[in-house]
């Protein structure tokens, strides 16, 4: 027997001392990597005597726990040893590791204040951070929940950095261990624990703090890792290829082992329990089976409502329209969130008054009027689809916008009226838009009156001369100028006003085309607008000139040229129009025409100014339009 027994020992340890050398040849360290280990074969360690199920002193003063089986582990398979700081707490051990007075710590989570002093491996375990309080309140949730709110956490651990960073409203509280700081909820001197889900859970069951409850997780994750002091840098790096020849498995035994040891719970008390849960199990067994069919169709039935609630929150809540519901007596029972953006109201301010508190007088008269008609109409008022009306909204601020309401009102099997529902829409830039068409439409006819007035009494002008197809010409060319005119106009989107060097480029354009002559122009003139009726004068004024100098002014001329100089003033624009031909003397310039009549006529009943005319190096024309 002793043999058999030999034989297994001496079995399971070649195994174990073949499994080691397999994780050591999985290494794989660089040559600099072996030099650091050789050199460091003695690594001072950190760990923290209070920290269970993760490492913790015994009652024998040892170090106990996963972690320290974890470090056994990897000192076989690095061949150093990690000798454990003894009879240190952990805000003794981080000060040792700032002042580089130990190599090593372990179980420790990465933090921003941390890193500017250590160096971290990858971690060996996560756990969720979780928030627990005494169950007596409503469920936490998360961390946003607990502004303003005491908040205990273990002194000097990793929560304390990240709240403080980030929740700065939540109230701290330190406590030297997570058993008193879970103590502390319990007597109620904190309103909520955070921290590692592992240290809660093993607490919990340790001390029987039973009536603690589960009340929130938070977005940050307990990351157990090792960190390395200064000059020891290298070790981060060998740590996190060791421990990935440590297969999962294994580690989780380990961490399995002491996560579930038993503390104080009697084999008769189990037994008890168990008994009793069996007896339970066994009462509600037939009535979980019995439910679940019930629960199936309670569970589609809520999904078929909570799409049809979605479907409504989407038509109602986002749309820019305003729905809304009334009663009988027209007192709003719902109307969507949208009435904020056009009335100013929110829907809370408007539910529960009466309609006619959004409308104006002349609205409200309106809309008793289609009551009047509904009620003395009611088989009509019934078959109706919708009503639509259109009438002024008052909104919050004291202003007014126009609205179109489409109204439907709801009937009951006897066919009584017992509520309203429809959609308001807001017309005000529409009604402003009708009004600047109206507005439009009379400047349009105003104009068209006018410049038939100018072309008839310029036709009138023209009948008196005897060369019949010249004066054609003339007034073909005068309506060509007004025709242009409104061409430009239509393109400006006010139709209001034309800028004037576009116009007289455009107009000397057309008139020198139907010229044989080889006549050039030049326009010299800033940005300016000037309004319809000024335009179109103006460009009346310059088609005469023009045409006269087309006509008379170039004979004998090798490089015949129009020069129009336009300049703005302080209440005038001042214009100057010119040709370099012949020009003629004073007296040929009384009788130059019907042209210069025209012009003549034109400036001082439209401008109510005169116009000069000069004869040397050609013929110029200078007049002035008044500017605003």
């Amino acid at each position: 027997m002793r043999s058999i027994f030999f034989i297994f020992f001496i079995s399971v340890h070649l195994y174990a001392i073949t499994s080691i050398a397999d994780k050591s040849a999985q290494l794989q360290l660089t040559q600099e990597q072996k030099q650091w280990l050789l050199e460091h074969p003695r690594i001072i360690v950190g760990m923290d005597p209070d920290y269970a199920p993760y490492e913790w002193v015994d009652k024998d003063g040892n170090h106990i726990g996963v972690v320290v089986d974890y470090m056994r582990e990897l000192e076989k398979i690095l061949g150093v040893h990690f000798e454990i700081v003894k009879n240190k707490s952990w805000e003794e051990l981080l000060g040792l590791a700032k002042k580089g007075e130990l190599d090593m710590l372990t179980s420790i989570v990465k933090t921003p204040e941390r890193s500017k002093y250590l160096t971290f491996s990858e971690p060996y375990h996560d756990a969720p951070t979780i928030i627990v309080d005494n169950g007596k309140g409503t469920f936490i949730g998360n961390l946003k929940q607990l502004s303003n709110k005491r908040v205990v956490v273990e002194k000097d651990y990793f929560m304390a950095e990240f709240i403080n960073n980030k929740y700065p409203n939540i109230l701290l509280i330190s406590a030297p261990n997570t058993k008193e700081a879970l103590k502390m909820v319990l007597d109620g001197k904190a309103d909520a624990y955070v921290g590692d889900a592992n240290l809660v859970d093993y607490i919990i069951k340790k001390n029987h703090f039973n009536s603690l409850r589960f009340s929130g997780q938070t977005e940050y994750v307990s990351h157990q890792a090792f960190a390395l002091t200064k000059g020891n840098e290298p070790l981060a790096l060998i740590l996190t290829q060791a421990m990935a020849t440590i297969p999962k498995e294994e580690f989780d035994a380990m961490f399995n082992h002491w996560l579930n040891i038993d503390y104080g719970i009697s084999r008769e008390t189990l037994a008890k329990y168990s008994l009793f849960i069996a007896l339970i199990f066994s009462i509600i067994g037939y009535w979980v089976y019995l439910l679940r069919r019930e629960i199936s169709h309670r569970k589609l039935a809520e999904q078929k409502l909570k799409t049809s609630e979605t479907l409504y929150r989407e038509l109602t809540e986002d749309v820019t329209d305003v729905i809304w519901k009334a009663d009988s007596h027209h007192i709003l029972t719902y109307i969507s969130p949208s009435v904020e953006e056009q009335l100013g109201f929110r829907p809370d301010e408007l539910v529960g008054h009466h309609v006619f508190e959004m409308f104006t007088d002349e609205g409200i008269a309106i809309i008793m009027e289609r009551i009047k008609q509904r009620k003395e109409n009611k088989e009509e008022a019934i078959n109706d689809v919708y009503s639509i009306f259109e009438v002024q909204h008052k909104r919050k601020d004291g202003s007014f916008i126009w609205g179109e309401v489409v109204s439907k009102a709801v009937y009951d099997k006897n066919k009584t009226v017992i509520g309203y529902h429809g959609i308001s829409r807001d017309t005000t830039a529409r009604k402003e838009m009708e009004k600047e068409k109206e507005l439009l439409y009379q400047e349009l006819d105003h104009r068209v009156k006018n410049n038939l007035q100018v072309i008839s009494s310029i036709v009138s002008l023209h009948s008196l001369q005897e060369d019949t197809s010249r004066s054609l010409e003339d007034i073909h060319n005068t309506i060509s100028a007004i025709s242009l005119a409104h061409d430009k106009l239509h393109q400006n989107a006010t139709h209001k006003t034309l800028e004037i060097k576009h116009y007289i480029t455009a107009l000397l354009d057309n008139l020198l085309a139907s010229s044989v002559l080889d006549i050039q122009k030049e326009v010299n003139s800033p940005e300016i607008y000037l309004n319809a009726p000024y335009s179109i004068t103006l460009g009346i004024i310059i088609n005469e000139f023009v045409s006269n100098a087309i006509k008379y002014a170039f004979k004998g001329i090798s490089s015949p040229k129009i020069t129009v100089n336009i300049s703005k003033k302080q209440d005038f624009i001042a214009i100057l129009v010119s040709d370099n031909g012949i020009g003629f003397k004073e007296e040929e310039a009384q009788n130059s025409g019907i042209g210069m009549d025209i012009i003549t006529t034109l400036v001082k009943s439209k401008f109510k100014t005169d116009v000069r005319f000069f004869h040397s190096n050609g013929t110029s024309m200078s007049l002035k339009i008044p500017y605003m």
